[in-house]
């Protein structure tokens, strides 16, 4: 049973509780999806509330500031001052819980994500004394990947479960101790694979020195920033690939000297091709080629007039059917 007068209250105030998440959605949600972070909101129900009212850290209705509560997903705490500085510039911040100044004990391991706490800037024009979204806070969880997944897993079968356990409860802490050390990982990613032992690997090798290849051509202005791919670990991989279903065939090595020596002048270079396709032109230049396997070669028009020989390869991507 939920008391009557938190029913009413809540009833009074959910209409402005759902525009203002409505509200902070569009502006948070933008940013989020700018920037690839998993993102959700949500509004508290009255059960939860009176809950929440029960455990007697609240004084008046009007000091809860979770409400409305969102989170956002960043892949490692590095990311959280940008999160940070951003609803600065868009919300009116009046309170910052900071994991890193969270007071913990070094062996106790629990919920601690980053939260700030704000509400949307009055504006100028607005009568105070009307009801509306401009006074009521709003939470925002800023939680890394391994936070989320930990505190996602082990919600219900911890913390909304019937059952008080020790031994339950002991393992959540086992797990987020674990979802600790892998953000720590993470976040020290660079300096920890340095001191990985390594394992020679020809295709790790070979992806390798094409991505040097592409990395130095750029820096060298050798191509135009224009060319360069989204993702040179990805491209590096692609054109690897493609090396290896050419027959007859071509090593990696061999490839790159090709691409090294036959790479037009910068003033020269055609400008309706992908740095993929004016590879693959270049490569269409030592004769005609096929792919071996289920493989296909992107040729598009823009290609063909430029690099006539890509007409002839045999395993071409196809638009229609």
């Amino acid at each position: 049973m939920i008391p009557q007068l938190l029913e009413q209250k809540f009833s009074s105030v959910l209409p402005f509780l759902e525009e203002l998440k409505k509200h902070v959605s569009a502006t948070l949600g933008g940013f989020a999806d700018q920037n690839n972070f998993p993102f959700s909101g949500r509004i508290k129900t009255a059960a939860s509330l009176s809950e929440k009212i029960e455990m007697g850290r609240y004084k008046r209705f009007s000091q809860i500031d979770d409400l409305v509560a969102f989170t956002l997903i960043v892949p490692n705490a590095t990311y959280e001052d940008a999160v940070i500085d951003f609803c600065r510039s868009k919300f009116d911040v009046t309170n910052i819980r900071s994991k890193k100044e969270t007071h913990k004990a070094p062996d106790i391991f629990r919920f601690d994500s980053t939260r700030v706490v704000a509400s949307i800037p009055k504006r100028p024009d607005a009568d105070l004394d009307v009801p509306s979204i401009f006074g009521i806070k709003f939470e925002i969880q800023v939680r890394t990947a391994f936070e989320h997944a930990w505190s996602v897993a082990t919600h219900e079968l911890v913390y909304k479960s019937s059952a008080i356990d020790w031994k339950r409860i002991r393992l959540a802490a086992q797990l987020k101790a674990i979802s600790e050390s892998l953000d720590t990982a993470v976040a020290s990613f660079d300096h920890l694979a340095a001191a990985v032992n390594e394992s020679p690997w020809t295709q790790v090798k070979d992806q390798s020195d094409v991505s040097e290849f592409v990395i130095s051509l750029f820096e060298q202005g050798t191509l135009p920033s224009e060319l360069k791919p989204d993702s040179i670990s990805r491209f590096s991989e692609n054109i690897c690939t493609l090396i290896k279903r050419i027959r007859p065939s071509l090593k990696v090595s061999e490839a790159i000297e090709v691409l090294r020596t036959e790479l037009p002048d910068k003033d020269l270079l055609p400008k309706s091709l992908s740095l993929y396709q004016l590879f693959l032109g270049i490569f269409s230049q030592r004769g005609a080629f096929e792919v071996s396997g289920e493989f296909s070669c992107h040729v598009t028009p823009e290609l063909v007039a430029i690099y006539p020989q890509t007409r002839a390869i045999q395993g071409i991507f196809m638009y229609d059917e």
